[in-house]
């Protein structure tokens, strides 16, 4: 069951009280499937049709630079471990689904899947600034019966772009890439087909409203994100993605076109040794006030390697370069503010150039326990990082601890 954990969506309430109103109904519904004797489908669907798993996150990050932000001290430029010199409440995911199936009946063809977030994490995986409860997945499933079955999803959904997600243990490191955290989309709000052709080749397709994953949508026109996987032997796969459509910039007023086209390719070598790369390019048009085309560019490179010595110990590295020629992408955010995502010393957009290098060990006590001790090195061609003199400087150390239990 935890296997199944990585997909897509989320829905924001507005107001803290609808938000645990929600949320109790929601556990309430649970109790009455999985603790009932009887209920309305059970001549049709069994406890077994449906699936209940998640997972518990914290973490402590020491950041060696110590800085002295005006508010919360923040890790600079960070997005899921913005908390420097804190223990962390990362999140707790809870998932209740039912999958839907290529089977013979219409009841097996319909599926769905909540998953919900509580936790700092959670203050912006649905594309805004909010508080600690949040439905990332949200969505109603229908597999047609049309060829090998055609997956139809509605709601929202994680993005199809890139090779990081949000849930934690599904990534090789505890920090999350600038790539990701920065560059790309969480969620994304809208329909989806994918039809797999073979067992080599899926293609998935989605028109939706926002880059962001709001619920809403700023203008009445759809932007359309896709991804093709083809996996020509068992030990390589390649991922093509990219994202159009007419979106609004995050630092200047109005809206453009916004493209981004990427690929990331997995090679297992052996079974404890696998390499992955990763690399994109993004422009925003009518995004940057700093450059003199107003275009907005940004793009990354980023590299892994993952080696497990056995079931228990393993060891993941990471490097990235990351570009935001256009200023639209990094330092946007406020210490304090969204769990001190994106938080940098200049408020005003700057363009820069970010290199990272991550070193992670990887310890399992037990199946269900995975325990990190990570070391990351940041370092920008501007001085975007804070030093406990509250001096800006163009480099961070640090240095983080981090605890999943997964149910």
């Amino acid at each position: 069951m935890i296997g199944g954990l990585l997909m897509e969506i989320s829905f924001h309430e507005k107001h803290d009280y609808s938000k645990r109103e929600g949320l109790l109904i929601f556990c309430i519904a649970l109790l009455v499937t999985f603790g009932g004797s009887s209920f309305s489908h059970a001549g049709v669907l069994s406890k077994e049709d449906f699936k209940l798993y998640g997972y518990v996150d914290a973490s402590y990050t020491q950041n060696f630079n110590n800085p002295k932000n005006s508010g919360a001290n923040a890790n600079h430029l960070r997005i899921f471990d913005g908390d420097s010199n804190s223990f962390r409440p990362n999140m707790a995911q809870l998932v209740f689904e039912k999958e839907g199936t290529n089977g013979t009946t219409a009841m097996e063809r319909a599926g769905f899947r909540v998953k919900l977030d509580v936790g700092e994490d959670a203050q912006f995986t649905g594309g805004r600034t909010g508080d600690d409860i949040d439905f990332q997945e949200l969505y109603a499933q229908f597999v047609a019966p049309i060829g090998n079955g055609l997956d139809i999803r509605i709601g929202r959904m994680n993005t199809l772009v890139g090779y990081e997600v949000i849930e934690s243990p599904f990534n090789p490191n505890f920090s999350r890439s600038w790539l990701f955290g920065l560059g790309q989309p969480f969620t994304t709000t809208g329909i989806r087909l994918s039809y797999a052709v073979s067992e080599r080749l899926s293609v998935a397709v989605g028109a939706i409203n926002s880059f962001t994953g709001l619920t809403e949508d700023t203008n009445s026109a759809k932007s359309v994100e896709g991804l093709v996987s083809f996996k020509p032997t068992e030990q390589l796969g390649v991922n093509l993605y990219g994202f159009f459509g007419r979106e609004s910039s995050n630092t200047v007023s109005g809206a453009g076109k916004r493209v981004l086209i990427g690929s990331y390719v997995t090679f297992q070598a052996t079974e404890q040794l696998g390499f992955v790369v990763e690399g994109y390019y993004a422009n925003q048009e009518n995004g940057s006030g700093i450059s003199s085309g107003r275009n907005a560019r940004w793009n990354g490179l980023a590299g892994y390697t993952i080696y497990d010595f056995d079931d228990q110990w393993g060891v993941r590295v990471r490097g990235e370069i990351f570009e935001d020629a256009g200023g639209d992408q990094s330092c946007l955010g406020s210490a304090g503010s969204g769990g001190n995502a994106n938080v940098c010393t200049i408020g005003a957009p700057i363009a820069q150039t970010l290199w990272e290098t991550t070193l992670t060990l990887q310890y399992k006590p037990a199946p269900s326990l995975i325990t990190r001790l990570e070391f990351r090195y940041d370092k920008s061609d501007q001085n975007v990082f804070l030093d406990g003199r509250n001096t800006p400087t163009n480099n961070q150390q640090t240095l983080a601890v981090e605890a999943i239990f997964l149910f």
